[in-house]
């Protein structure tokens, strides 16, 4: 772990925002020297004693506590502390659209009756404002387009956020009326809760406002098991025949028989879309 701190890359997470797919470079690298440390170590290779509490306390953070990295080994397992994406779009993101499309299902406005959203959230959240995200990948890190896409659209998942919507004359003049802005109280509570709250206003003077502490889909308000495997489905269906996508997922199922990674990879290769 120290000689693994030691290559940390610490590029600014506001690339995304920008649109700036070098970051998608620097996740790669460092998985790549996560992997590549083990090596080192068994090469011969050291760091200083202190490289964490440099690394974490000084150079990417204000803090560290050592305890901290031994709460519960062996006990918790953070794997089962992950969490599911329905909306393809940063997760911070998330809580606001799950206080959105409660808000909409109470209006059914059309797109052209919503006059503003106001959205409050805590601050990392509130920095993924770009009402005029300048390509797909920042589309995915901007709050106002994601939420004019579920106006819009009916929804914010794989099918919706796709490259037309940024070209999509409704969600464009939609996403300047979405007014998002940091609320301190709810900084506070972040990362262990991640809060939002929306406002839809509509021109004839309606509104709806909706709350949340956190989204759904991780380990605390997770997913049902039908929702997952309807998104499973609809990404693999982009690469696999409807055969293709039945037999992965029973395969899946069974993983526990397999005899090698063989079992499903020669599925994916047979069953691919040309």
């Amino acid at each position: 772990m120290r000689i693994a701190t030691t290559l940390l890359l610490t590029p600014s997470y506001t690339n995304a925002v920008a649109g700036a797919t070098t970051l998608n470079v620097a996740g790669g690298m460092s998985g790549f020297a996560a992997a590549l440390a083990p090596e080192l170590a068994l090469a011969g290779f050291e760091a200083q004693e202190a490289a964490i509490e440099e690394a974490l306390g000084q150079l990417v953070g204000n803090a560290f506590t050592p305890g901290g990295v031994i709460d519960e080994l062996g006990t918790r397992w953070e794997i089962t502390r992950n969490y599911f994406r329905l909306y393809a779009c940063c997760n911070p993101i998330h809580p606001a659209l799950d206080c959105l499309r409660e808000a909409l299902g109470e209006l059914h406005p059309l797109p052209d009756q919503v006059e503003r959203i106001d959205v409050a959230t805590y601050r990392f959240a509130s920095v993924m404002r770009n009402p005029d995200p300048p390509n797909y990948f920042a589309s995915k890190y901007s709050l106002p387009h994601a939420a004019a896409v579920m106006v819009v659209r009916g929804n914010a998942g794989f099918a919706e956020l796709d490259d037309s919507a940024l070209g999509d004359a409704a969600v464009m003049a939609l996403r300047h009326r979405v007014h998002v802005a940091e609320d301190p109280a709810m900084s506070a509570l972040a990362p262990r809760r991640r809060p939002a709250r929306v406002t839809v206003t509509l021109s004839d003077g309606r509104q709806a406002t909706r709350a949340c502490d956190s989204h759904r889909g991780d380990f605390q308000r997770p997913f049902g098991e039908t929702e997952i495997r309807a998104k499973f489905r609809e990404l693999a269906g982009v690469v696999l025949t409807a055969e293709g996508v039945s037999r992965v997922e029973d395969a899946v199922e069974h993983c526990e028989d397999w005899q090698s990674i063989g079992t499903v990879t020669e599925v994916l290769l047979r069953y691919g879309r040309a």
